[in-house]
């Protein structure tokens, strides 16, 4: 077994960075490793200082936390918090083999929750190992004490928990698949109307562009302003129309188009359905 200064351990059936140097307090990587388990191999029980996911490539044992014992295998994955006292163990027979991670920072209990794991689910299952050893093979490579190096390591890491976070999401209904509060989706929805609104923008665009369904979105500003999504452009559109009337001397053609309306015909018609008048006539009564 070889340790250098880069704090790197590569012996058969072992891989493993450690100790890791970090300017971020956000979220961090500090350990990461491949093990080829004998039989019975075991930790704890005790506890270990940062959060650490193992995920199982082979073989099975058990993970015992806070009161309970979890039989794991291939595919599964077992989660330890800091200051818990764990302990784990390979089968005799048929002992697992692991990848694991491990992480700290301000950030690293939300990103957990995101992903469907906490102090009271710290077991999932998450066949896709490949992917996870690609990663830390990545962290391996990035292993020198380096700036650049640590981003790397850093956007790995986030590549593991935005996998666990999006597998988690599928496991969730149409209703629970919402990260934000409702007002977060209904900004972010004004805000591309008023934005594109000269534009022939549809509702599937603004919906998709928050990354919510059409329904979903309807419901919110139905809820929220009284008014489905396409009621709410046309009102921007034509309190816009208006503002243009009374304050400039532009054709109304032209301001039929500045709203996006490019058939000023078709413009005048709604004008005059939900004003009232037409375009003109709104221009003379309001100088």
């Amino acid at each position: 077994m070889t340790i250098t200064k880069e704090n790197y351990i590569n012996s058969v059936g072992f891989q493993c960075l450690e100790h890791l140097q970090n300017n971020s307090v956000d979220l961090y990587l500090s350990t990461c490793g491949v093990q080829n388990c004998p039989p019975n191999h075991s930790f704890g029980p005790g506890e270990r200082e940062e959060y650490i996911i193992h995920f199982i490539c082979e073989g099975k044992g058990i993970y015992e936390v806070n009161g309970q014992t979890f039989t794991l295998s291939k595919g599964d994955f077992f989660v330890l918090f800091p200051h818990t006292k764990i302990y784990y163990e390979a089968d005799e027979n048929y002992p697992w083999d692991y990848l694991w991670i491990g992480f700290n920072g301000i950030k690293a209990d939300s990103y957990l929750k995101h992903a469907g794991i906490d102090e009271t689910h710290l077991t999932g299952h998450y066949t896709n190992t490949s992917f996870i050893l690609t990663c830390i093979q990545q962290m391996m490579l990035a292993r020198t004490l380096t700036h650049f190096n640590e981003c790397r390591r850093q956007a790995s890491l986030l590549q593991i928990l935005a996998a666990l976070m999006e597998a988690h999401y599928q496991t969730l209904c149409t209703s629970e698949q919402k990260d934000y509060p409702h007002r977060v989706y209904l900004s972010q929805a004004t805000d591309y109307i008023q934005t594109h609104y000269k534009e022939a923008i549809k509702i599937n665009d603004i919906a998709s562009y928050i990354g919510i369904d059409r329904s979903y979105l309807t419901n919110i500003f139905k809820n929220s302003l009284g008014l489905s999504p396409q009621d709410y452009l046309l009102q921007f559109r034509l309190n816009r129309a208006c503002e243009l009337l009374q304050n400039t001397d532009e054709k109304i053609s032209y301001i039929a188009l500045d709203v996006g309306y490019p058939d000023a015909m078709a413009f005048s018609k709604i004008f005059r359905k939900y004003k009232g008048m037409s375009p003109s006539e709104f221009r003379t009564a309001n100088p």
